[in-house]
Order: C-alpha cells, then structure tokens, then sequence
C-alpha cells in the first residue's frame, strides 16, 4: 500500500514537472526570440539553466517511469528543448559573427538610409561647360548656367511650336567667324 502511495505521488510529481517543463521551454522560445530581435538585452541563461536542471533531475529515471506516457512526453519535450537549443546556438553564432538575421534595427535602418544614388550627369551642364570651353578659347564672358538653359528651353519651346510637341532637341555648339553658333538637330520621337 505504502508503495502505491509513493508511485502516485511520483506520478503526480512527474506530470507536474513536466507541465512546468513545458511551459518554461515554451517561455524560453519567446524570451530567445525578443533578445534575437533585441527587446530584451540579456540572454535568458537563468530560465534555461532550470529548464535543464528538470531535464537533468529524470534523464537517468526516465527507464523507470511506470507510466509509458510520462515517459514518452519527458522524452518528447527533452528533444524539443534540444532543438531549439541548437537553432539558438545557430544564431548567436550569427550575432557574433555580426549577422544577426533577425535584427529588426538594421531592416529599420536600412530602410531609412537614404539610397545615394551616383549623380547623373545633367545634359544641359554638359552643353554649359562645352558653350563656356569655345566663349574663353573666344576670350567672350559665358552667361550664367541658369541664363543658359533658359535661353536653350527657349529655343525649344520655338522647335516645338513649329515641329510639334513629339521631337526631341540635340543642341551643339560650333565656333563660327569670332562667335559661338547653337546648332540644333531635330528628330522625330518613335
């Protein structure tokens, strides 16, 4: 009778810890999962040092459990924790290699980074800078940059008026008796 008593309670022990097995790995995953992302800035060494502590308490008993289906859940949860363990080993491994896939701050800073893209050369600044090169060779001062170009839309506003808003303005320049000559060729846009 005594005997009896005592696998009851060591039943009733077993299932508990096991309950408590399960919500602490289950527990531990998020916890892992919010230092992964940095929520919390601590590894949660405390919670998985007990998760082992109760894993180590049946790992020589677990052949003696009289119940198939205690035994059959300690040995499912000790598995369970042990692949997490590894997936969490995988990545701090990362975190210390300075790869961290799941840091949500540098996806977030990444996307506020603003993109540099190289400076496209302007076709206008081109033209300027040849129109200057031939007004210095012709010791002329150049008008400004802004004068320039609005002289140049001018020219084609008066293409377009004539030719239609469908053509498009290749200007060049060409030195011509002591001045400068705008040369301008038209094409048709397909």
């Amino acid at each position: 009778m005594f005997y009896v008593l005592i696998l009851a309670m060591n039943k009733a022990e077993i299932k508990q810890d096991l309950d408590e097995l399960e919500k602490k790995i289950e527990q531990l995953k998020i916890d892992y999962e919010k230092f992964f992302v940095g929520i919390i800035n601590v590894e949660p060494v405390q919670l998985k040092n007990q998760i082992t502590a109760i894993i180590r308490k049946y790992a020589t008993k677990v052949n003696q459990f009289n119940n198939v289906m205690l035994a059959f859940r300690y040995r499912n949860l000790t598995q369970r924790f042990l692949t997490y363990q590894e997936y969490w080993n995988r990545i701090l491994r990362l975190i210390e290699e300075g790869k961290n896939p799941k840091d949500y701050r540098k996806l977030v800073n990444e996307k506020q980074k603003p993109v540099f893209h190289p400076k496209e050369k302007d076709p206008m600044e081109e033209l300027y800078k040849q129109y200057v090169n031939l007004m210095e060779k012709q010791k002329k001062e150049p008008p400004s940059l802004e004068a320039f170009k609005q002289t140049l839309a001018k020219y084609e506003e008066n293409i377009k008026a004539k030719y239609g808003s469908d053509v498009e303005t290749n200007f060049s320049f060409e030195e011509s008796e002591g001045t400068v000559k705008i040369k301008t060729k038209i094409k048709k846009k397909k």
